[in-house]
């Protein structure tokens, strides 16, 4: 062969000659080399054509291995083949070509009596085995062992896996079901505040990859700070709502105790019903009034009694006039609006429980006396207002007008009655705690941390840009408190997993217990190529 001295290199023909080279480069014979020439023929192949040619390899090795049955070709054919198709085998996609192809032929043997048990599939893959071309007996009585073994494990693969799966599916249906039923009082919850107008942190909510991710990046401390600050006003005004009030009426002590006496007028109604026989509910109303006083004494014989335990107990009566009940009424709630105020609040409550106790024995009266059914409405309704007031009281910063959500909560959790407006905050509440504080000062949207982080970074790098992601946190935070993203994190994420709804559909059928036992056998057919090639 004729070589061009400018494609080649030239190098010493021998070690020693190099060790002369180093005395008289002119001593050393040289000749030229030449470099191997790269014959790989899947160069340049897609890989769409890859997995063609692996498809055909699978149909052409069967025929060949047939062939060589019938002495039509002999292992050094094999040994040939087998050496051009090794840099195709080494692609996926022609792997996957080649599982396919041997899988597609052995799928009819499926209808083959007896195909579908273990002992049946195994066979089959055995024959499939068997059909293989090789350079020798040991391999042949490999390919058989193998593509039998491919067959049993692809046929109890068809057996298991529909049985594993529809378990799997049950116990993905059971988990969200049992999440359904968790969750459904917080979003239901959620919903109703959502209506009020409050906003809810979506990791409160739907937790996740995604909402952690971008509460994290928000802030979860600053936003649930926020959505408090924002939620504080409508609060606010469900309390005003409650009590009757204009939105934006001033609400403090003075605002409430008007409230009362206007919702007294009612009680001068009642005045002159007549004469109420209480029943013995009232008596044990009292007793219970006056408990926190009195049971002590079970223990404590000694102790002195409280004033107020005489004072209640003096109500004790077989009957009574029910204006003069009216006007004990109002001095028993001037005396719990005294003991609140002084900080006494086992008095004020047991001043307004003994005030509840005469009202239901009024209350009771009218109702079996026959009263007209306007006087006993108006007469529940002014009792209901006046303990709205006392409850908001309770929840009510009076330098701020601001109601406590968290009070009202705390309400609820205790079983204090409450209903309207003031229910609805409490249950709010009471599930989104984090959403509902009640903060000293407003929130700061660009912390100290931010600043030093940000300024840090500008310094050391020289670079300002850093300081843009001053501006990154607040608007992550905006956006998750926005009208678009609350309603998309009022639908519940407890659905079962995709994966969990599919498989069932695609492991249940006749599609897959044909194939499962040939990809069992193509894929044994697959690993005794790989023993092969290594």
């Amino acid at each position: 062969m004729q070589i061009d001295d400018r494609l080649v290199q030239w190098q010493p023909i021998a070690d020693e000659e190099k060790k002369k080279s180093a005395i008289d480069p002119r001593m050393v014979k040289w000749e030229p080399f030449v470099p191997e020439i790269n014959a790989d023929p899947t160069a340049g192949m897609s890989g769409v054509d890859k997995f063609l040619a692996g498809t055909g390899k699978a149909m052409t090795d069967t025929a060949r291995g047939v062939g060589q049955f019938f002495g039509a070709v002999n292992r050094g054919d094999v040994a040939e083949s087998r050496k051009l198709d090794a840099p195709l085998m080494k692609s996926g996609s022609a792997i996957a070509g080649n599982l396919l192809g041997n899988a597609a032929m052995l799928a009819p043997t499926a209808f083959i009596p007896g195909a579908n048990t273990v002992t049946g599939a195994g066979m089959i893959g055995a024959v499939a085995g068997l059909a293989q071309p090789s350079v020798s007996t040991g391999e042949t009585l490999v390919n058989t062992l193998v593509g039998g073994a491919g067959g049993m494990a692809g046929q109890w693969a068809a057996n298991k896996i529909p049985g594993l799966v529809d378990r799997y599916a049950s116990t993905q249906a059971a988990k969200a079901a049992a999440e359904e039923a968790a969750s459904a009082q917080k979003f239901a919850a959620a919903q109703a505040g959502a209506k009020m107008g409050y906003v809810t942190p979506p990791a409160d909510l739907n937790p996740g990859a995604l909402s952690e991710l971008a509460s994290g990046l928000s802030g979860k401390l600053k936003t649930a700070q926020t959505a408090s600050q924002r939620n504080q006003s409508i609060t606010d005004v469900a309390a005003r709502r409650a009590l009757g009030l204009p939105d934006n009426a001033p609400l403090d002590v003075s605002t409430l105790s008007t409230i009362r006496d206007r919702a007294g007028k009612a009680y001068e109604a009642v005045s002159n019903v007549g004469t109420v026989v209480p029943t013995p509910a009232y008596t044990k109303a009292l007793d219970d009034a006056v408990s926190p006083f009195t049971s002590q004494m079970r223990s404590f014989p000694g102790r002195k009694v409280p004033s107020i335990v005489d004072d209640i107990a003096s109500l004790k009566t077989n009957a009574f006039d029910a204006g003069d009940a009216v006007q004990t009424i109002k001095v028993l709630r001037t005396e719990a609006d005294k003991a609140y105020a002084a900080n006494d609040k086992l008095a004020g409550k047991a001043y307004k429980q003994a005030a509840g106790a005469l009202e239901d024995a009024i209350d009771s009266h009218l109702v079996q006396t026959g009263a007209p059914a306007d006087l006993l409405k108006s007469f529940r309704e002014a009792r209901q207002t006046i303990a709205k007031t006392y409850t908001v009281q309770k929840a009510l910063n009076d330098s701020t007008g601001s109601v406590s959500a968290p009070v009202l909560a705390g309400m609820l959790k205790n079983q204090k009655p409450l209903s309207g407006e003031l229910l609805d905050v409490a249950k709010y509440a009471q599930a989104f705690p984090k959403a509902t504080q009640m903060l000293k000062e407003s929130p700061k949207q660009v912390s100290p941390l931010d600043y030093a982080v940000a300024g840090g970074s500008a310094i050391t790098t020289g670079n300002v840009a850093p300081l843009a992601m001053l501006g990154i946190r607040p608007t992550v935070r905006s956006a998750l408190l926005s009208q678009p993203v609350q309603r998309a994190a009022m639908v519940p994420g407890y659905a079962p997993s995709m994966a969990s709804r599919a498989l069932p559909g695609i492991v249940n059928n006749d599609i897959f217990r044909i194939s499962a036992p040939a990809f069992g056998a193509s894929g044994g057919l697959l690993g005794a190529n790989w023993l092969q090639q290594n």
